[in-house]
């Protein structure tokens, strides 16, 4: 397969973490992703590219394109047949800092690029398909973004609550302590910004440092991971991980022991 990773150079870099770009002439694969900290826009230039969260219809991405939000359950990739994909890796905030885009409108299932910019992703869209070279679609969707963004800042407390790292009760109270804001309006921005309480976002940002430990420290015991990220203790651990994942980390942890696991990405599971 032919892999891509483009860095943004510019203010883009607030929003986004990266573009990437595949292309292979044939795949067959499926794969089990547990919800990782990224919101995702992928646009589809090849065959069948889906994906599926608990026993929703699957959303298939097209040329169109589609963004997704911060999954809360784990979600099965399928791609079929030629594989030719521009992404990009945005910020758990990133659209909302990009262009005052709210993350609740994507907590049901992803949107087009259209339902975002309007008619405008339309001559995008086109230019993008027309474009031979990956470098090419990152420099003109790279270009669009710059055009079309509205930045927003995102408030102090809430870019805390991944860097808090706990999970005790009054935890994140405590990261609007001292600020002009409500629990209620508090409460109410996460959802804007994030698509999800602050408290949900907190424990996807555990499990998510979690995944990354056991991942690439396979002889540390859970009961240790579990107390080093913040979880009150074993049962608090599964159960918060699970609920997540979908499977008890034990589980999670076979499948990285037989190689089930992406290298570089622990989150995705092939099956």
């Amino acid at each position: 397969m032919n892999a891509i990773v483009y860095l943004p150079k510019n203010e883009l870099r607030e929003a986004i973490d990266y573009f990437w770009y595949h292309d292979a002439n044939t795949v067959q694969l499926s794969s089990y992703n547990i919800p990782f900290l990224h919101q995702e826009l992928i646009i589809n230039f090849g065959d069948h590219l889906s994906v599926q969260a608990n026993a929703q219809t699957a959303f298939g991405y097209s040329q169109q394109g589609g963004v997704s939000g911060l999954f809360t359950r784990p979600v099965i990739t399928r791609a079929k047949g030629r594989y030719k994909a521009l992404g990009i890796m945005l910020k758990p905030f990133g659209l909302y800092r990009l262009c005052g885009f709210s993350a609740a409108k994507l907590r049901e299932h992803p949107l087009t690029l259209p339902d975002i910019w309007g008619a405008a992703a339309f001559p995008l869209l086109a230019d993008l398909q027309a474009a031979e070279h990956a470098e090419d679609k990152f420099r003109i969707l790279e270009k669009f973004l710059l055009r079309m963004a509205q930045p927003q800042t995102v408030p102090e407390e809430i870019l805390a609550l991944q860097e808090s790292g706990s999970l005790q009760k009054g935890h994140v109270r405590a990261n609007i302590s001292g600020k002009h804001i409500s629990s209620k309006k508090y409460i109410q921005t996460a959802t804007k910004v994030l698509g999800m309480p602050p408290k949900k976002y907190a424990q996807l940002c555990l499990v998510n440092k979690a995944v990354t430990q056991i991942a690439h420290q396979t002889e540390t015991p859970l009961t240790a991971v579990a107390y080093e990220n913040g979880f009150y203790d074993q049962a608090h651990f599964i159960r918060v991980f699970k609920s997540f994942a979908g499977m008890t980390p034990s589980k999670y942890k076979d499948a990285v022991q037989q190689g089930h696991t992406h290298e570089t990405f622990p989150n995705t599971i092939f099956i």
